[in-house]
């Protein structure tokens, strides 16, 4: 019984006991693991406090990432703007009347302009040329954006040789004549191994019109001193290959001396045109510019143009080309600048071009590429007219060269039209008062079909790499022949926006702040991500969008932009002006 009862005193103390245990053991793995939860947590805040204070030690150090690599994709589309950023910036490079562009910037209440080019935090920059633009880097997420006013392959277009090329392949796409659009037009680049047969060519062709056939002796001659000037070894196409053109009456004229011209294929402005009568001259020329051909004084003013002078760093670093084969140079001594090039277009100069008051013009409008690759026209351009009367002396560049920048060192500039401008309103009172049966918006509205056409044949490749962000304004040169027919000469990057008369003071602001309003509006229009990303009193300033227009022109109203889309260049259809 003892035992019993012992035992039974045991059994029930040792059921208490184990209920105890069962209960600790129940509930020791819990509290074992929000233990090690805590150390967890504990040891990483900790960590993160070693590497913030061990960051703050190091100096800034900005590590070199490849373009190409990933982690430089991911920081570049992770980037996020800090709270010292209360402003969009933008950089605004020197010349070509800088000041207008800062002006219409200045409206912009939300922009603020910086001097710093190479910083990353610039959202909008504006240059002559695309120098020191790196479009692998552009930066573009959902907390930043950037904008640059020049495609990377602008020079499809810009380009002489280039341009002609690209419209060749277009019209033979299209089973149409590239030469009822352009002047006739070959490409001579010394560094291209099938040179010789666009030599050949030429001079077949040159031949074929000339109005004193030059004997065989001479044209093998003029070849062979061509040839010398190759930069590498080239290819002799068969002759078969050649076909006879045909060319349009308005490039000869019974009185002409049979003139062309040679271009330099990467200048604008007029710059190292020469016009020749004869292949001697063609020969010494290319000669010449193969060595260094001084370009010409053009000045004939004994004052001085007025014109502010350049920076003599800012002049070495436009005047540099890094192509060996394409330079200009700048003489310490003379201050004349020597051209230098192996790539020409050789063109049919029009010997019957129409004239107002004896005196030779051409036409400049501008194209407009948006940073969504959609094509407009400005509704408005204007006449730029030569300050002597048209004659076929090769020898003054003045009767033949109507660029502003040629003309204004005439001593004739600004006598008979402000500017040496008029506007197409002008000209159209100007046939009507010589009973010239034409209306000035036909004339537009085959422009506007012909920049449509330099901008569809580049579509696949102005934008080739699909960089955001680019947009561009281009200049055209089109020039009107006896006939009223319309001829495209040339396109240009970085057109002249000086406000040379009363006539561009009212038109190029317009043109550029309507420009701004389809591409810099357009994409820096609300940014709702920067505003969440920064706390409320970093956002930035609330301004609201006016529709009207800073800069009116006559015959249009402010609340229209003047800009007018041909269509996207996935888009072949043109609208048509109602």
């Amino acid at each position: 019984m003892n035992l019993s009862g012992e035992s039974t005193i045991h059994l029930d103390s040792r059921r208490s006991r184990n209920k105890t245990e069962t209960k600790q053991k129940s509930q020791s793995p819990q509290i074992k693991t929000q233990f090690t939860k805590y150390q967890q947590q504990h040891k990483k805040s900790k960590t993160k406090e070693k590497l913030s204070q061990f960051s703050e030690q190091l100096p800034i150090v900005t590590k070199k990432l490849n373009p190409k690599s990933i982690s430089f994709t991911k920081k570049r589309n992770q980037f996020k703007p800090t709270s010292q950023d209360l402003y969009l910036k933008y950089y605004i490079g020197w010349g070509n009347n800088e000041a207008l562009v800062k002006r219409i910037m200045s409206k912009r209440l939300q922009w603020k302009e910086t001097t710093d080019s190479s910083s990353m935090f610039v959202n909008f920059k504006w240059q002559q040329s695309e120098k020191g633009y790196r479009y692998e880097r552009l930066i573009v997420s959902q907390n930043y954006k950037q904008l640059v006013n020049h495609f990377e392959h602008h020079k499809e277009i810009s380009n002489k040789s280039y341009l002609i090329k690209n419209l060749s392949q277009y019209c033979e796409k299209h089973k149409l004549n590239v030469f009822d659009y352009t002047p006739l037009t070959f490409v001579i680049d010394f560094s291209d191994e099938n040179c010789d047969y666009n030599i050949t060519q030429f001079l077949k062709t040159y031949e074929q019109f000339a109005p004193k056939k030059p004997s065989s002796k001479q044209m093998l001659d003029v070849k062979r001193r061509l040839r010398g000037n190759f930069c590498c070894t080239y290819q002799r196409e068969p002759i078969s290959q050649f076909t006879k053109i045909q060319l349009n009456s308005t490039f000869l004229a019974e009185d002409s001396t049979y003139m062309w011209l040679l271009k330099p294929t990467f200048l604008n402005r007029g710059r190292g045109i020469s016009i020749f009568d004869n292949l001697e001259t063609l020969v010494k020329l290319v000669s010449d510019f193969q060595e260094g051909l001084k370009e010409k004084t053009l000045n004939q003013k004994d004052e001085s143009s007025g014109e502010e002078e350049i920076p003599q760093q800012v002049q070495s670093a436009q005047i540099t080309k890094k192509d060996p084969n394409q330079q200009i140079k700048q003489q310490q001594s003379s201050g004349q600048c020597i051209i230098k090039s192996h790539s020409f277009v050789i063109q049919k100069y029009i010997e019957r071009p129409a004239l107002i008051n004896k005196r030779k013009f051409d036409i400049r409008v501008w194209g407009l590429i948006t940073h969504e690759l959609d094509a407009y026209f400005f509704q408005e351009g204007y006449i730029r007219t030569s300050s002597e009367d048209f004659t076929y002396n090769i020898e003054n560049t003045f009767v033949h060269l109507t660029n502003n920048a040629i003309q204004k060192y005439s001593q004739n500039y600004g006598q008979f039209e402000d500017g040496n401008q008029l506007s197409f309103k002008n000209y159209q009172d100007y046939l009507k008062s010589q009973n010239i049966n034409c209306n000035v918006q036909d004339l537009v509205n085959k422009m506007k079909e012909r920049i449509w056409m330099v901008f569809n044949s580049v579509k696949n490749k102005i934008n080739f790499e699909d960089r955001k962000y680019c947009f561009e304004i281009f200049g055209f040169d089109f020039i009107l022949d006896s006939d009223q027919q319309v001829w495209l000469i040339e396109v240009n990057t970085n057109p002249c926006i000086e406000e040379s008369s009363p006539l561009l003071k009212m038109y190029i602001p317009r043109m550029l702040d309507d420009a701004f309003k389809l591409t810099l509006d357009v994409l820096f229009r609300s940014q709702p991500s920067h505003k969440q990303s920064l706390p409320q009193i970093y956002q930035l300033p609330q301004i609201k969008e006016e529709q009207h227009s800073d800069y009116p022109v006559i015959g249009y109203s402010n609340d229209e932009n003047m800009w007018m889309l041909l269509g996207s260049l996935s888009d072949r259809k043109i609208r048509k002006k109602k």
